[in-house]
């Protein structure tokens, strides 16, 4: 029984997700059931800028090692002033080895496709591609949110997925970050209030850069409401160069050449982000709770990992009470920060200082 029979008859199906199932004639194309994942993950990581920018790994085991390797050397004499060999170095160093590991946690999504949709779209075959499309758009929005706010140890928001829950995400790697005391690098910057943006994003920078965080390449990712608002500050003050860039050239501002940018994800926080503590402004776990919070990042790119298995599946199933089909999407997948000093985030508030 072929796939457009199955849908007409209500039968449940699984298939392997294809980018493309179907030819530019509305034909089944062959091999049509096996996964077609770069199409797919290009597609996906087109819209989220955070996630286009980021290193995303195609994973083909549920571990993968991130290794970190460095080396801290002393120079030593080859020869003293005669001419002569010197003695073997009493300095030899050894490199480090640290690693970090994606460990892909299974994931799934869940839609329904109504009854009417199917009757007014099935005989023309497209409606399925049309709709895997819709999903593959849609997974990399959902895929950074929960990239960067996952946290084990979070309460369960209400109407949030559970999926949050599964491993620590970008912002809980911070907070440990910031917590350890032994470490220079901040995980989290201080606390921006709404009528202290520009200042607050400068003072960012400030500190990325004190904590030899890597500029080369680096950017600067805000919510939208905050991007447009520091654009703003920037375009009022005319006197500066950079006022001239965006209110008369419309040029892409640059700070300490890092790009600044907006990612419409980070319009929304998720798992209960929307408040945090802070001391002084300072992140402290047992600080004073602020709320209203949305969340930028300075930082090399390629330093936060974004792994997902080499595999997507799709299954259908008709529903009697929903009067239509429910799709799940399966996914394995798994986030990382690797070197602590290259990612940075800025806590910003909508509250006023």
């Amino acid at each position: 029984m072929d796939l457009k029979t199955k849908i007409k008859n209500r039968d449940d199906f699984s298939l392997k997700f294809a980018d493309a199932p179907f030819d530019s004639n509305n034909i089944l194309n062959p091999g049509w059931a096996e996964p077609t994942y770069d199409d797919f993950f290009k597609r996906m990581v087109d819209e989220p800028v955070l996630l286009n920018q980021s290193t995303v790994l195609p994973m083909t085991a549920l571990q993968h090692d991130l290794d970190m390797l460095t080396a801290d050397v002393e120079l030593d004499s080859q020869r003293d002033s005669t001419g002569a060999s010197s003695n073997l170095t009493s300095n030899e160093t050894s490199p480090n080895m640290d690693r970090k590991q994606l460990i892909a946690q299974p994931l799934q999504a869940k839609t329904v496709i109504s009854d009417n949709f199917l009757e007014e779209n099935i005989e023309g075959e497209d409606f399925l591609s049309n709709y895997m499309n819709l999903l593959a758009d849609n997974m990399g929005p959902a895929f950074e949110m929960w990239g960067l706010y996952a946290n084990t140890t979070a309460s369960q928001v209400a109407g949030e997925g559970t999926g949050y829950n599964m491993t620590n995400g970008v912002l809980a790697q911070l907070q440990t970050v910031a917590s350890d005391n032994n470490n220079e690098s901040n995980g989290i910057a201080n606390l921006v209030y709404n009528n202290n943006v520009g200042e607050g994003i400068l003072n960012a920078v400030q500190q990325y850069v004190e904590q030899d965080g890597n500029i080369s390449n680096a950017t600067i990712v805000l919510p939208p409401a905050v991007h447009s608002k520091f654009m703003l500050e920037i375009a009022k003050n005319k006197d500066t160069n950079l006022g001239d860039a965006v209110f008369q050239d419309g040029n892409i501002t640059t700070l300490l050449g890092m790009e600044v940018t907006a990612d419409p994800i980070l319009r929304k926080t998720r798992n209960g982000y929307n408040s945090m503590r802070f001391t002084d402004g300072v992140y402290k776990g047992n600080g004073t709770a602020v709320d209203k919070m949305s969340y930028g990042f300075i930082g090399q790119p390629s330093n936060l990992v974004f792994g997902m298995m080499r595999e997507f599946d799709v299954k259908n199933q008709w529903d009697i009470d929903v009067l239509g089909y429910k799709v799940a999407l399966l996914c394995k997948g798994d986030v990382k920060v690797l070197w602590d000093q290259d990612t940075l985030a800025i806590p910003f508030t909508r509250n006023n200082q």
